[in-house]
């Protein structure tokens, strides 16, 4: 068998390895809470919004979450967020 072949085959395996979980749900929850869940479960949480002493942490709250709750995804995976 030629090599790059073999080192295809390696990767189909990888990726059928990796651990699936469900993605909880967030939405409500302040950012500190909602990063713990996440974490919990081993994903990651992302948004696009910098904390600054005008938006403190603890006041963050998630309004809306990609992918949706009940959704399965490889474990380390990042939820978006979308805050107010």
């Amino acid at each position: 068998m030629l090599p790059y072949l073999e080192l295809q085959k390696d990767k189909e395996e990888e990726i059928d390895n990796q651990e699936e979980v469900e993605v909880p749900e967030i939405r409500e929850m302040n950012y500190i809470d909602a990063k713990k869940a996440l974490k919990e479960v081993g994903l990651e949480i992302e948004t696009n919004i910098e904390v600054t002493e005008n938006l403190k942490i603890e006041e963050i709250i998630i309004k809306e979450q990609t992918p949706k709750p009940g959704i399965k995804v490889n474990k380390g995976s990042k939820i978006s967020v979308d805050i107010y």
